[in-house]
């Protein structure tokens, strides 16, 4: 069988158990199994067809077995598993994939054996430690030992990553490994990465049950919450197959009893919904925070400058206010706030300054894009020296950097001179300070902690599935339809909390992810915590920002049943039938929420508006002028005042108008092209081709643009008398020679 074809089959045979079509899977897998020759797995998928053929007979004649489901249960997830076995031993010997190249360079090696390498070469580099004392970013001796320890967790990683299924004493392993201390923390963190990893290429319910375990057992919160984010990505993505599954709702029954368990659940829900957001907060700093502040880079430079030596000292801005009223006049103060208030909601701010970062040999080893920092990685040592080990500390202790970006950081660092290098740290150590200060009034501290941990975690594996090298080969997990943990059954109890839920709404609503707000803020209506009437308004915005009016109507009506004096509503509803093009219905909105505001100019203009559309246009105008007189109103009335002047045949007034916004507001190419049309239709020929020619400089000098914005308004100046053939010839008139 070819390559395509071992994949086929696999898909064809897990589609049939999903289906419940075991009769077909067996034939399926049986093709599979005879095309590998493993007899032992031969073996087990005829005790299984056995099994299932007693069952059907017993059906047949009638006998009841109240351990039917279970039974039925267990052979579909034997299935399951022979049939990845299967593909996996057929995939083995020939797929380029590195999973299946990791399996060939193990080979047999056991996950024990691994294990106690891994112990002897850690006792081995704490001797050469304690011999060398001071020099562990320089003496040879210790950096040898520490690549030989390093190699070690790769390989263990790759071990647990590539084994399936997972026997019962490498789980037995794998539980002692990950909740005693025999292994440093970081390598129990790559543990639960390499968990992870293999359960979202194939299903095995003992993998997910250690890492379940590992937040019970384990004492350290790195891997608590590491390992309780996996397996709630694990749950999601295998829906289908853990939502039946006993053991795995005994023992999360088991961890709901956990202080902080509740509260865990929500902080990886909230922060892997502030993922999907990543790739817009990524062009927003690339494309406006970041372009901004370097616009204005010249300018800063040359007001920071000391006059004398030409040395820059940012450290003087503090100190000097006159600086700071310029920096804060010139934007700059502002773009930094923004940047800092997307920090503190948790946005992944520094993918894109961090993205190009990730091409260091470093990252070509897979389980390195999982590992928490530390300073005394070979890495850091190697790019930093031993004796830079404080700069590697104040990075260890950023608090908007995840893990990955930190290594990222120190890399790039390798290649600076050392005056370089202090400058960076003290200003690093400086904002860390700042911003951990900002921080303080939040969360309590252990709390916090908690948090940080989670959201440095889900921006790695954000990072991994985003950017590895490799990425293709694995599910796309951080994928924006795959990361609504509502969704999860098992963990429904917790997720769907009304105050999350909230928080979720809120979270999508702001990040235009509409039909994941109303979602949330559906399930939250019909839950006895969701005493506020402004839910329906929220479902009503939601669904109107959704596209969805009718939808959005039913709603608004529903609050106005309650509150029928909320002008807010009001003005929503009439922009939905609006929008429907009902506009009696939008403009009877409209009137009655003005009466509640009577001096609102916004409202007012808008009624105009509507009244434009139903072709009321002396109404309309008189709506205009009507909001030209209240307070604020600026020029905000004269283009409709104008525009319906020229409607109405007012040319004087008319012009009046449109010189008024040309001597005290900024005229847009539409204003000029509009003034142009009343001067045709005075007769004013020669000043209206003119006007239209500064219409045509404003669009750039863009003649198709000219002509396609003149063409637009040929029905208005054919009623007002300007005939086809003029029509026609002005374009001309205007645009020349200009090139299209």
């Amino acid at each position: 069988m070819t390559l395509q074809e071992i994949e086929k089959a696999h898909k064809q045979a897990n589609d049939c158990i999903d289906h419940a079509e075991v009769n077909d899977a067996f034939i399926l897998i049986a093709r599979l199994a005879s095309e590998l020759g493993r007899g032992d797995l031969n073996d087990e998928l005829e005790r299984l067809r056995m099994s299932y053929t007693f069952m059907l007979k017993y059906l047949e004649q009638g006998v009841m077995d109240p351990q039917r489901d279970e039974i039925l249960s267990g052979i579909r997830q034997s299935l399951y598993t022979i049939n990845d076995q299967c593909y996996i031993g057929l995939m083995e010997p020939t797929s380029p994939e590195v999973f299946y190249a990791r399996r060939r360079e193990l080979g047999s090696t056991s996950l024990v054996s691994i294990v106690e390498d891994y112990r002897a070469a850690t006792r081995e580099l704490q001797l050469v430690q304690s011999a060398h004392e001071g020099q562990n970013g320089e003496n040879r001796a210790i950096l040898s030992r520490l690549h030989e320890v390093e190699s070690h967790e790769t390989k263990l990683f790759n071990r647990v990553w590539s084994t399936f299924p997972i026997s019962t004493d490498d789980a037995n392993t794998l539980k002692l490994c990950i909740s005693g201390d025999i292994l440093a923390v970081h390598t129990r963190c790559l543990i639960v990465a390499a968990l992870m990893l293999g359960l979202m290429k194939f299903y095995d319910e003992n993998k997910l049950l250690i890492l379940l375990e590992a937040y019970s057992l384990s004492d350290e919160p790195e891997v608590q919450l590491r390992a309780l984010t996996c397996a709630m990505l694990v749950l999601l993505a295998h829906r289908k197959r853990t939502a039946s599954s006993k053991a795995i709702q005994t023992r999360l029954a088991a961890m709901m009893d956990t202080a902080d368990f509740d509260s865990d659940v929500w902080g990886i829900q909230l922060q892997l919904a502030r993922s999907r957001n990543t790739e817009n907060v990524k062009q927003r700093v690339r494309n406006d925070l970041i372009p901004n502040i370097m616009k204005m880079r010249p300018d800063i430079i040359d007001k920071l400058k000391d006059k004398e030596s030409q040395v820059i000292d940012l450290s003087d801005i503090e100190a000097n206010p006159e600086w700071q009223d310029w920096l804060d006049q010139s934007g700059i103060t502002r773009k930094i706030e923004e940047f800092n208030a997307m920090q503190v909601e948790g946005s992944d701010v520094f993918i894109a300054t961090f993205a190009h970062l990730k091409t260091f040999p470093f990252f070509k080893t897979l389980s390195n894009w999982f590992l928490p920092f530390y300073p005394a990685h070979s890495a850091v040592l190697e790019n930093l020296g031993a004796g830079k080990l404080a700069l590697a500390d104040v990075v260890k202790h950023a608090p908007y950097l995840c893990n990955s970006d930190k290594f990222s950081f120190c890399l790039s660092l390798g290649a600076l001179p050392d005056s370089q290098r202090s400058m960076m740290s003290a200003q690093l150590e400086e904002q860390n300070a700042a911003l951990n200060e900002a921080r303080q009034a939040e969360l309590p501290d252990e709390r916090r902690r908690r948090m940080s941990i989670i959201t440095a975690f889900v921006q790695d594996l954000y990072r991994f599935f985003k950017l590895f090298s490799r990425r293709r080969e694995f599910i796309a997990v951080m994928d924006d339809p795959g990361l609504d943990m509502t969704d999860c059954l098992p963990l429904a109890q917790v997720t769907r909390d009304a105050h999350v839920l909230e928080l979720l709404g809120a979270l999508y609503f702001k990040n235009a992810f509409y039909n994941d707000a109303i979602k949330c803020f559906t399930r939250l209506e019909g839950m006895d915590d969701a005493t506020d009437d402004h839910i329906y308004q929220k479902i009503g915005f939601a669904y109107q920002n959704a596209g969805n009016t009718d939808k959005a109507i039913t709603y608004y009506k529903r609050y106005e049943l309650l509150h029928e004096d909320d002008a807010w509503n009001m003005r929503h509803i009439a922009a939905c039938y609006r929008a429907q093009g009902k506009l009696d219905e939008a403009l009877d909105y409209y009137r009655r929420a003005e009466a509640l505001l009577p001096d609102n100019v916004s409202l007012t203009l808008t009624i105009g508006h509507v009244l434009l559309e139903q072709n009321r246009t002396n109404e309309a105008r008189q709506q205009y002028f009507k909001a030209d007189l209240m307070d604020g109103a600026k020029h905000r009335a004269w283009r409709p005042i104008a525009w319906c002047s020229f409607l109405l045949s007012d040319y004087d007034r008319a012009i009046d108008y449109y010189d008024r916004i040309t001597r005290e507001d900024k005229p847009s190419p539409q204003d000029l092209l509009n003034r142009g049309h009343v001067l045709l239709c005075q007769g004013n020929t020669q000043e209206a081709i003119e006007t239209y020619r500064k219409a045509l400089q404003g669009m750039d000098g863009n003649a198709a643009k000219f002509r396609t914005a003149f063409k637009g308004d040929a029905m208005e100046l054919r009623l007002h008398g300007v005939s086809a053939v003029d029509q026609a010839l002005i374009p001309d008139a205007v645009c020349g020679q200009t090139k299209q």
